[in-house]
């Protein structure tokens, strides 16, 4: 089961504390030794608690211990301090990263709320006039804001519009159909809702038009929608197009 997180205070209890320090000093050991061997690099700790008599020294070979302390000695007091830290600074900068962060959640908040506001008032919820000079630039700042964004929206949509038309397909005659889908083509004008109307002349075949004629029918369906049928049609349209048998 993972352990939960801890609190960082100081340990009231001393024999907590004592039990702590130790558990904690061992671990201590244990994560320099790691870091010197994976990572191959030098370190040292110095140890002093009023638990233990004396210093407490890592790596426990002196040798070794002091070569690694005479090294840090002989850097630059900037050198040397650039990456120290204590609780104290551990505290300090943590409360510094919370404050900007609390900075910037009432900014969203603001924000948020003058959102709401304006859509309020936008609907007749709310009215503008028990409001204060600050809220007001606030509204007035962030309806500013839209409006700039509205604008730029509106010329990107223009820009694009003359590259989408550009790269529609050139509309084509179709065959046996009136010319005057070309003409209206020619001229600009969307020939997508035109219905052609077909050539009456040398468009039927001969039989089909002497058909129709003998049998009183329209040669152009649609045009002649008045015409009187024969007074027997199914036997006309039989005689016409059914084979006689025998």
């Amino acid at each position: 089961m993972p352990r939960g997180k801890v609190k960082l205070a100081f340990i009231e209890d001393n024999k907590a504390r004592k039990n702590s320090f130790m558990k904690r000093k061992e671990c201590l050991k244990n994560k320099l030794k790691e870091l010197s061997t994976l990572c191959g690099i030098e370190a040292c700790a110095i140890i002093y608690s009023s638990y233990e008599p004396g210093l407490e020294v890592w790596p426990e070979d002196n040798t070794a211990f002091q070569n690694v302390l005479n090294t840090f000695l002989t850097k630059s007091p900037m050198e040397i301090h650039k990456f120290m830290s204590n609780q104290n600074s551990y505290i300090k900068e943590r409360i510094s990263k919370v404050k900007g962060q609390i900075k910037k959640q009432i900014v969203v908040n603001q924000d948020l709320v003058m959102a709401n506001l304006m859509s309020d008032c936008l609907s007749g919820k709310a009215s503008l006039s028990g409001l204060n000079s600050k809220d007001l630039n606030n509204l007035g700042s962030l309806a500013a804001h839209k409006l700039s964004e509205i604008e730029d929206s509106i010329k990107v949509l223009k820009s694009d519009a003359p590259a989408a038309q550009s790269q529609l397909p050139e509309p084509k005659e179709v065959v046996g159909c009136s010319n005057t889908a070309s003409h209206m083509a020619a001229e600009g004008t969307n020939v997508d809702c035109y219905v052609p109307v077909m050539e009456t002349t040398g468009w039927y075949p001969p039989d089909w038009t002497n058909d129709h004629v003998e049998h009183g029918l329209d040669l152009v369906p649609g045009i002649n929608m008045m015409n009187s049928f024969p007074v027997d049609p199914i036997a006309s349209w039989s005689d016409a197009y059914i084979p006689k048998t025998g």
